[in-house]
């Protein structure tokens, strides 16, 4: 199997091509110089004007001085032929000048006919062949520039490439070596650009990363070098970082600079970015290391919450190598039936009664068993594996309702969690309707939750999304309810039916006064707005007397019961009161 060549050595091949190319470019005008010289002593030979040893050392030194100068000037004005091919007629004009100057001075008899010939020459025959000569050269030129430029330059921003980049990395630690100096390398990724691309377009998304590029090499110039890596990625080279605290304030004015709202197409909208710091020559000696190194620590930055920064270090590539073992688990999961559906029920406080339960999705692994969703929905999210992994979910709950239905139950509500990023697929009303017709399904038996994150873009894509399932009868809720940033300036607009209350208000709302008023506030705004409400994450009866006392109806936690699977789900069934 043949070797992938490194970006380092097609790198030095390229440069090696550009010089003996220019060598080429060279020896090729010195070959149509000596032949125009040859083709002119020829013909004057044929006219009947001798030649004598002065004109060959004329002709040999015109083409010894005219062919370099020429190069010189095709490469300085590669896009202006006339203007490279003017010192070389003036060269060769004065060539002609300084013989007829050596002939008079040896005493020689001046030949009038000889003199003509070569002025004619010059113009009839030398100056157009170096001219359509000069112009091909000067679209060589122009290609091989556009060429070089496109090897090391990113075609969207105009930032240097990854390559380029590489070798600045390189150059730079090869002068840190010799003056003893430090450097730093920082790796920067957009926070929620996938989402970005996901709901506006990959047009929308190029006009966001390249107001991003100006903003980081406007802002930056006198820091560092900047370079884009592809996709949402970008990369900075600091050449003078004798502390970790100076890398530090550039890393943090970066956050600055993107964390800044971007408007685009009339939209305004924020993404933030997290930044990995790898330092020469502690975290590499040498550019892949050191970008590696770099790129593993953003990755450690998104994990911590993302819109930050972090140094690299050693510990950090077993995370990065866990977390690529567990998107390798997540896919080979999908392909052999590993996730499993467990269900909570949702009960009326004032009945007892089972209203509705909420499917929750668990990864059942062969080798390590259950894997909670904290562990790898935020992964598959990411890698967009939440998208197929959701479907199911929407599917397996659908066809469960349907089947207790069919065993006798009385119908109930089955909640399903629904992602920002599999609500903002184009077809998803679609994927909703298709899981309940494949089960059968009456649509007012579902009901979808979502987070208040769905609000970040094209709201009124939503809201119509929302009215659509509305009136197939779907029930719409809002998770974690007070946890986001949108809601009061969304909650009217949106078609919903019931208020989820964020289990970390309910936590403490018997010892924390600003947690219960959060919660009295919450059952104040959705009374006033006719919503219902129902607090998940109840645990203990001074919680539920306490939302008894603000007339909280409905309520979801480990005081009635927790996740169950399916056949353990039935016997609850059996046993709820009538």
């Amino acid at each position: 199997m043949a070797k992938k060549r490194s970006p380092a050595g097609s790198g030095l091949l390229r440069e090696w091509w550009h010089k003996l190319y220019r060598h080429a470019a060279l020896l090729h005008l010195w070959c149509v110089m000596a032949g125009v010289e040859i083709v002119l002593l020829s013909l004057k030979q044929l006219l009947g004007v001798p030649n004598d040893p002065l004109d060959f050392m004329t002709s040999g030194l015109t083409v010894l001085l005219v062919a370099p100068i020429l190069n010189a000037s095709v490469r300085k004005n590669s896009t202006k032929p006339i203007r490279a091919l003017a010192p070389a007629v003036f060269i060769v004009a004065f060539a002609e000048l300084v013989e007829l100057a050596v002939r008079y001075a040896s005493w020689q008899t001046a030949d009038l006919m000889k003199t003509t010939a070569d002025l004619a020459g010059l113009a009839l025959f030398t100056a157009p062949i170096l001219y359509f000569v000069l112009t091909d050269m000067r679209n060589r030129e122009f290609t091989v520039r556009q060429l070089t430029y496109l090897a090391y330059h990113d075609m969207l921003t105009g930032l240097p490439n990854r390559q380029k980049f590489q070798q600045s990395v390189g150059t730079s630690i090869r002068a840190a070596k010799l003056s003893g100096s430090k450097l730093s390398v920082m790796f920067i990724d957009l926070d929620r650009f996938k989402n970005v691309n996901d709901t506006f377009g990959h047009a929308f998304g190029d006009l966001l990363l390249t107001e991003a590029a100006e903003r980081l090499n406007s802002g930056l110039q006198g820091d560092g070098c900047v370079s884009r890596q592809g996709g949402d990625e970008f990369t900075v080279l600091i050449k003078d970082t004798p502390q970790p605290q100076d890398a530090e304030k550039v890393a943090q004015k970066i956050i600055h600079l993107l964390s800044q709202p971007f408007a685009i197409d009339g939209h305004e909208l924020r993404v933030g970015c997290s930044i990995g710091i790898a330092m020469y020559p502690q975290d590499g000696e040498d550019p892949i290391t050191l970008m590696k190194n770099a790129d593993t620590a953003m990755y450690r930055a998104k994990e911590l919450g993302k819109n930050g920064y972090q140094f690299y270090k050693a510990e950090m590539n077993d995370t990065v190598i866990q977390k690529l073992v567990m998107e390798e688990w997540l896919n080979k999961a999908l392909e052999q039936e590993e996730f499993v559906l467990y269900y909570q029920p949702q009960v009326d406080i004032f009945t007892t009664r089972m209203n509705g339960m909420e499917a929750l999705i668990r990864w059942n692994h062969p080798r390590l068993g259950f894997i909670s969703p904290g562990e790898f929905i935020p992964l598959a999210e990411e890698t967009g594996l939440i998208i197929p992994i959701g479907q199911w979910v929407l599917r397996t709950a659908c066809k469960q309702n349907k089947a207790w239905q069919l065993a006798g139950f009385p119908p109930l509500k089955m909640a399903v969690n629904i992602s920002p990023i599999q609500f903002h697929q184009h077809d998803f009303v679609q994927v909703v309707l298709d899981a309940l017709q494949e089960s059968g399904l009456e649509p007012q038996y579902l009901e979808l939750e979502i987070t208040e994150g769905i609000a970040m873009y094209h709201v009124d894509q939503v809201i119509q999304k929302l009215q659509t399932l509305r009136e197939l009868g779907v029930h719409i809720s809002m998770d974690d309810f007070g946890t986001g940033y949108s809601s009061l300036n969304y909650l009217k607009k949106f078609p919903i039916d019931k208020l989820k209350i964020a289990q970390q208000f309910v936590r403490d709302i018997t010892v924390d006064p600003d947690d219960a008023a959060i919660v009295q506030a919450i059952m104040a705004m959705a009374l006033s707005l006719k919503l219902d409400v129902i607090a998940e994450g109840v645990e203990t009866e001074e919680q539920l007397s306490f939302l008894l006392d603000i007339k909280c109806r409905e309520i979801q936690g480990y005081i009635y019961s927790k996740p169950v699977p399916a056949n353990e789900f039935t016997d609850l069934m059996l046993r709820s009161p009538a």
